[in-house]
């Protein structure tokens, strides 16, 4: 186990009667945090977001010396922004020489915690419009206290739920337009994170709405939902709902609801485009089977 390095004065107070004698541990340098943001490297199909406006997050951390490993941070409030990196925590805790600090961050998720109070798996949360909040975390392990030139722990931050959104595609011209309805997702309720390993375990199964998608014309044939949903990251196949509804010059001429099942991994920190391609149908086209001929009906005497 690491041994704690610490400079004492008054060293000879330990053989000496005086009363007035005692024994000092220096003050480290406090424990700063900086260089704060999320990785969106990971994004195998990102075409909209970019980096997150990243102005909080929790902090857990322990300390550990030759007589073992103490929390000094507990969910503590770390507030700064990204683009100034200027971060401040009011837990204040120093650096010392030789101890070894774990840290984790987190940003809207449910914690549960080891003995030693740092986390060990994330729950979602939800917001408002019960969409799940960006569940959000990082960790900075086994640094090493130095006595002077400590640097402020540095946190890359991933999502680690997935999001998506939904496009249209169509041949439609000649005054055909679909609109699609009642776009869901066959995802989950919630879900449990476990740190150690990087696996999920969604909850119940529930529907996510996505929207509908309107209008989808000639001269609009790609058409794009603004309704962008978090989702839990699964190797399951999920179903995909919704109803197309054809249109000619603004009247129905038919409606078709379909589910479809993909095959497809939800990993986190990934967006997902997916694509309905839609189609009229076969283009009714037009073919002569003979050429009209004149047939000779004969001679008509007049006089």
């Amino acid at each position: 186990m690491k041994k704690i390095l610490i400079s004492m004065l008054a060293v000879a107070a330990l053989v000496s009667c005086s009363k007035e004698e005692s024994i000092r541990v220096d003050q480290g340098e406090a424990i700063a945090f900086g260089n704060a943001f999320v990785d969106n490297s990971t994004r195998a199909e990102d075409k909209t977001y970019g980096e997150v406006d990243l102005t909080a997050f929790n902090v857990y951390g322990t300390v550990t010396g030759s007589a073992g490993t103490v929390n000094i941070f507990n969910g503590d409030a770390v507030i700064g922004s990204v683009d100034n990196n200027v971060w401040s925590c009011t837990n204040k805790q120093y650096w010392i020489e030789g101890a070894t600090y774990d840290f984790a961050a987190v940003v809207d998720a449910t914690v549960a915690q080891d003995a030693n109070k740092m986390p060990t798996t994330l729950t979602t949360v939800t917001d408002a419009t019960m969409n799940f909040k960006d569940m959000l975390y990082a960790d900075n392990l086994d640094i090493v206290g130095k006595k002077t030139g400590n640097v402020p722990v540095n946190f890359t931050f991933e999502h680690l739920l997935a999001k998506a959104f939904f496009t249209v595609t169509s041949n439609t011209e000649g005054g055909y337009y679909y609109t699609v309805t009642d776009i869901t997702v066959g995802n989950y309720e919630s879900g449990v994170y476990t740190i150690a390993n990087e696996t999920w375990a969604p909850g119940a199964a529930k529907n996510v709405a996505f929207g509908d998608i309107e209008e989808v014309t000639a001269a609009d044939n790609t058409k794009t939902n603004a309704t962008q949903m978090l989702l839990v990251p699964t190797t399951d196949t999920f179903n995909v709902t919704f109803t197309a509804d054809l249109y000619k010059d603004g009247t129905k001429l038919g409606t078709e609801t379909k589910t479809i099942a993909v095959e497809k991994d939800l990993v986190k920190g990934n967006v997902y485009n997916f694509t309905i391609a839609l189609s009229v149908g076969e283009l009714i086209q037009f073919t002569v089977t003979n050429d009209p001929t004149w047939t000779n009906g004969g001679d008509i005497t007049v006089q």
